[in-house]
């Protein structure tokens, strides 16, 4: 597994604890003031509110830290600083809860005792629930809770309370093993979500995008920007279309091969690239024909971006088997009409454009005019 993926999959597990763990603002709450009711039994009842109050005050920050985590769409390298946050704030409700055994445990009573270690048996039995899915974070939730069962030695020594500080650990053992497997199981999941993720991505890039080029392919650039052209209608905003082909292609695949045509083809498309902004929705509709649309251009910002796209091809030397090739492409631009109500129009417009610059010499822009002629011939 690389560096990334693991770094994705702590990333995961975090996300994972806090779901699990925003439960609490539901469940804490009431729990906390039933444990401090009990706790009257044995402690004043100002004790048992003053820590009830305090309790539910964590429990608010640490709900709070949680809310944060999930609006701060974290990236993969802020792991580590949520891994701080969160254990800072969660573990000061697991201190909250550990520290009864130190102020609320009343040596000599029986009852007290089998009520604090419930406490704290049900505590390790939840941390181990809710908290396997990050190992990080399960370790820093269990410290409390185990010190506290190893706790009442140190206040009275006596070979009962230290049988149950033996089952305590023992106990807390099994949980921590149980709690590793559970993430073993939990992490596999995760992996196999990130891999399932990986293959829907590329199963849907290959679906959309040219395998040569990496560009649209002539099936998602249609459906893209005939979204965007609705999109102009309704606003309304202006839009152009160019259509974008390569001068004397056959030539290049039957002088070198289709291999060279496609190198050409690339680099034709890596300095077309260097010129667009990202809302431009660059395809390939086949063979060497591209096809560009602009969102919010106008027939002067168009003309301009053609002439860039023009010149960045008519700027290329390429070493061809030995041989100089310096493409050219010939390129035909349309704006968005009225009454233009689907694609079909605007492309055509684009294409007689195109066209008109295949007739006038090649290697030129042409913008469309309303009711162009077409052309003759069609100039490879």
């Amino acid at each position: 597994m690389t560096t990334d993926t693991r770094t994705d999959i702590r990333l995961a597990q975090l996300h994972l604890y806090v779901d699990i763990h925003l439960h609490d603002r539901y469940l804490a709450p009431p729990l906390t003031l039933v444990v401090a009711a009990m706790l009257t039994n044995w402690v004043p009842v100002a004790w048992a509110t003053s820590w009830a109050i305090a309790e539910l005050l964590i429990i608010a920050n640490y709900i709070r830290v949680y809310r944060a985590f999930k609006c701060s769409k974290a990236a993969p390298g802020d792991e580590p600083h949520w891994v701080r946050r969160i254990a800072l704030a969660h573990g000061a409700h697991m201190l909250a809860w550990s520290s009864l055994v130190f102020w609320a445990w009343q040596q000599g009573s029986f009852p007290s005792l089998v009520f604090i270690m419930l406490v704290h048996i049900g505590l390790i039995a939840l941390t181990t629930s809710m908290s396997n899915a990050h190992l990080r974070m399960l370790a820093f939730d269990m410290i409390f809770p185990i010190l506290a069962l190893l706790g009442p030695p140190l206040l009275d020594p006596g070979l009962f309370n230290i049988g149950l500080c033996l089952l305590g650990a023992g106990f807390s053992a099994l949980m921590i093993q149980v709690a590793r497997q559970i993430n073993a199981y939990a992490t596999e999941a995760l992996q196999l979500r990130q891999r399932n993720e990986i293959l829907i991505s590329e199963l849907e890039s290959q679906a959309s995008r040219d395998a040569l080029t990496g560009l649209f392919n002539r099936r998602y650039f249609l459906a893209a920007a005939e979204q965007l052209l609705q999109t102009a209608q309704r606003t309304p905003q202006e839009l152009a279309l160019l259509i974008i082909d390569l001068d004397h292609f056959k030539q290049v695949n039957d002088c070198y091969g289709h291999q060279a045509g496609d190198e050409v083809l690339v680099a034709v498309v890596n300095a077309f690239t260097r010129h667009l902004r990202s809302g431009d929705c660059l395809g390939r509709l086949g063979g060497e024909e591209f096809a560009l649309l602009l969102p919010e251009t106008t027939q002067r910002e168009a003309t301009e971006t053609a002439e860039r796209l023009r010149q960045a091809t008519a700027d290329l030397y390429l070493n061809i088997q030995g041989h100089p090739v310096q493409p050219t492409v010939s390129i035909g631009i349309a704006l968005l009409q009225a009454d233009d109500h689907s694609l079909s129009g605007l492309m055509h417009r684009a294409d007689l454009a195109m066209y008109a610059a295949k007739t006038q010499g090649r290697n030129r822009v042409v913008c469309t005019m309303p009711d162009m002629p077409a052309p003759d011939a069609c100039p490879a």
